[in-house]
């Protein structure tokens, strides 16, 4: 009896040692077989094709406010005026400045018919005069740039114009622009709100946001006070910042008769006072004005896209007399007493990483 019960424990034993090597070598058999087909699957990392990544680039100028008063009205030779700098707006892809005299009223068509000729293409025209001449300056001056062909913005002759954003593709790039002024030395006639695009800290906000939407890229013009200074005041810095965090690629600021800082607010570049890109004023440092320059890239790998501001620069313009009205010139190589070095300090005086200088 006892070698019966020895007998079928031993055999139990044998039993389980048996489905133990037939499990194991069935274990081993099917992982043999995975290995085997992840390996004739897979593709030598040398083998496997790069991610496609395409890249597009467009480079942006950014100039002052064309202020020429009533000089010449029609007479002056604009040729000549631009001809010092034509060749250094013809290189970039967009080109804005603020159209401070009014078309058509302070100066002729042959005016801008000179700055859109040399490359200009996008345009600002809201800012503190916009209404000097009311509505009717207004008309006139629209009658104009809407046959320009080229990219404008600030004022306007309906709320359906005011309410229209421009979206223009360059160079697989969209770029969106909008123009505001903070300050207007005449009132706005009674429901013509639309004459004129003022800031409005919630409306102008939510505009540069449906834009960031609709734009890789997002360029803002905006006239605001701070008249004869040097740095931003308080209201500058809390538009700018406003701007910036709602999307704005590049902000183009213009207080009256100054020239401030270029700085990077996160990835905004901001010119805080561009100054005068053309002026016929009487004070040699209201003539004085800021051009400057940034490239956009935009990269997209696998449907993911990055856009991304490099290359930041900013250097000095001065009008200067001429025969026949005044003559844009580089500041660096201009004939004045007016101190290059301590203009250029003022460049840097919130951000010094922007280059001076070098614009191509």
């Amino acid at each position: 009896m006892k070698n019966k019960e020895m007998w079928t424990k031993g055999w139990k034993i044998l039993l389980v040692i048996a489905l133990v090597i037939a499990g194991t070598s069935l274990f081993m058999n099917l992982y043999s077989v995975f290995l085997e087909d992840k390996a004739s699957s897979a593709v030598p990392a040398e083998a496997m094709p790069a991610p496609e990544e395409e890249v597009y680039v467009i480079k942006v100028l950014a100039a002052g406010s064309a202020d020429y008063g009533t000089l010449a009205y029609g007479s002056s030779d604009y040729q000549k005026s631009f001809e010092r700098i034509s060749n250094l707006v013809s290189n970039y892809d967009v080109a804005a400045y603020s159209q401070k005299s009014l078309i058509m009223s302070d100066v002729s068509s042959s005016f801008a018919d000179t700055l859109l000729g040399i490359g200009f293409n996008y345009v600002a025209l809201a800012n503190e005069e916009s209404l000097k001449y009311g509505k009717t300056g207004i008309d006139q001056s629209m009658n104009y740039w809407n046959s320009s062909g080229v990219v404008f913005g600030g004022t306007n002759q309906s709320t359906d114009e005011q309410n229209k954003l421009t979206v223009q593709n360059i160079n697989g790039i969209t770029v969106a622009f909008l123009s505001f002024t903070d300050i207007l030395n005449d009132a706005v006639p009674d429901n013509e709100n639309y004459l004129v695009n003022v800031y409005d800290e919630n409306r102008s906000v939510e505009l540069v946001e449906e834009a960031r939407w609709q734009a890789d890229a997002v360029v803002v013009s905006i006239s605001w006070s701070g008249e004869n200074m040097q740095m931003p005041n308080d209201r500058q810095l809390d538009i700018a910042r406003k701007l910036a965090d709602a999307g704005a690629s590049v902000i183009i600021g213009n207080a009256p008769d100054a020239v401030q800082p270029v700085a990077w607010i996160d990835d905004t570049l901001v010119f805080y006072s561009a100054g005068s890109l053309i002026s016929d004023a009487s004070s040699l440092s209201s003539r004085i004005g800021i051009i400057g320059s940034v490239d956009i890239s935009k990269s997209t790998v696998n449907g993911s896209t990055r856009v991304e501001l490099t290359n930041p620069r900013a250097d000095l313009l001065i009008s200067m007399p001429m025969n026949s009205g005044y003559s844009v010139q580089m500041m660096s190589e201009a004939d004045t007493s007016v101190s290059y070095e301590e203009y250029s300090k003022v460049l840097h005086m919130i951000d010094d990483s922007i280059r001076i200088g070098g614009l191509e």
